[in-house]
């Protein structure tokens, strides 16, 4: 935790406009639990690794100690959830979106950050929520995007920026969130976000371990959680040249959340790491039975039975799909199937044992209708 800070008369003039409703609401979508219900207040606490931490929410806006009680409410939460009073405040006052705070801690004078970091950074939040809207809209996981859908693009348009604020170099995406009935399903929106948590969760979580011994087989397991070559790049290019940042979550206080909104702190270390295993999973062909489906780029007999096949289109896997080119070893009667089709211009499916990136003990080869032609 670090220090509570002090919070400025403009601060707590905005703070003081907020209902106890608003405040009790935001600290119940983000980690934090009512212990104890006084006669006009309510104590909450918040576990951490560092300890627990306690603060209470005043019940009436009339009492005399009123703004008092909400400076050290601003500050013992900033303090806890390690951000600036003014963005804690931005979070309180934004009930109707769920937002996405990204804080770049770069070296040099205070609100600036060089140019080449802003760009990458604004590009790496941009790939993080089409990519996150592409994985939703798809059944099965994907160690590589290709080409998304205007659809996910079309989403990815309403999402709107804040302005950049000072102190560390700070910008929030802001997902609005309608306000929907109890019961009723999730808007499209919120299902965006809680994707977008599951999956900066879950690099979060593979690159802490990775910084022991890295193996690639950290994120292979986190593909149904949302890790993706795509989502792994975006969080690389925030942090560009190794500059550290945190991402954190808040969930719009009109329709609260069962997901406790938290803050993740990616480090120089982590950074690298990530973007190792975006490299690796862009050409990632996992050991194991794998399908391919595509067109024959390549063809090459071997000195004895068979030959050696290049097949580019799309992958399966057991840890998810991507799109990219692979070398196929087949009998020969597998082998002239593909010659044939080749020579047809036909599209193909081919079934086998992935080993070391390649296709062996090929199965099953079917010559298939392409998809990609309407």
């Amino acid at each position: 935790m670090t220090p509570p800070a002090l919070v400025s008369d403009e601060e707590l003039r905005a703070a003081s406009a907020l209902t106890p409703e608003t405040l009790n609401q935001y600290l119940l979508s983000n980690g934090w639990a009512p212990q104890e219900r006084l006669e006009r207040a309510t104590l909450w606490s918040r576990r951490e690794n560092d300890g627990e931490f306690q603060v209470l929410v005043p019940g009436d806006r009339e009492l005399r100690d009123y703004a008092s009680r909400i400076s050290d409410f601003l500050a013992t939460v900033a303090a806890v959830e390690e951000r600036p009073i003014r963005l804690l405040l931005d979070d309180l006052a934004d009930t109707g979106a769920d937002t996405l705070s990204f804080r770049l801690l770069p070296d040099g004078p205070s609100g600036t950050i060089p140019l080449f970091n802003a760009v990458d950074a604004l590009a790496g939040v941009r790939e993080l929520v089409v990519s996150s809207t592409y994985a939703l809209m798809n059944e099965r996981p994907m160690l590589m995007q290709g080409r998304r859908p205007d659809s996910a693009f079309d989403f990815a348009r309403t999402v709107r920026l804040g302005t950049p604020r000072a102190g560390s170099w700070a910008i929030a995406a802001q997902l609005a969130v309608p306000r929907v009935a109890v019961n009723a399903e999730l808007p499209f929106a919120r299902r965006v976000s809680l994707q977008m948590h599951r999956a900066v969760r879950a690099c979060f979580a593979a690159s802490g371990e990775a910084q022991r011994d890295f193996d690639i087989g950290l994120f292979l397991r986190r593909t149904g959680e949302g890790v993706s070559a795509n989502v792994c790049d975006a969080l690389a290019r925030l942090g560009r040249d190794g500059v550290p940042y945190d991402v954190r979550f808040n969930w719009a206080g009109q329709l609260p959340s069962s997901v406790p909104a938290r803050s993740f702190r990616f480090n120089t270390r982590r950074i690298e790491i990530l973007r190792t295993a975006a490299e690796q999973l862009r050409v990632a062909v996992p050991d194991g039975e794998v399908t391919i489906e595509g067109q024959v780029s390549r063809l090459r007999r071997e000195a004895g039975e068979g030959g050696q096949a290049t097949v580019r289109g799309s992958i399966s896997t057991v840890y998810g799909s991507s799109e990219r080119s692979v070398r196929v070893l087949l009998p020969d009667a597998l082998y002239q199937r593909l010659v044939d089709a080749h020579g047809r211009r036909q599209h193909v499916r081919v079934t086998g044992t992935a080993v070391r990136g390649r296709i062996e003990r090929v199965s099953r080869v079917e010559v298939v209708a392409d998809r990609t032609r309407n």
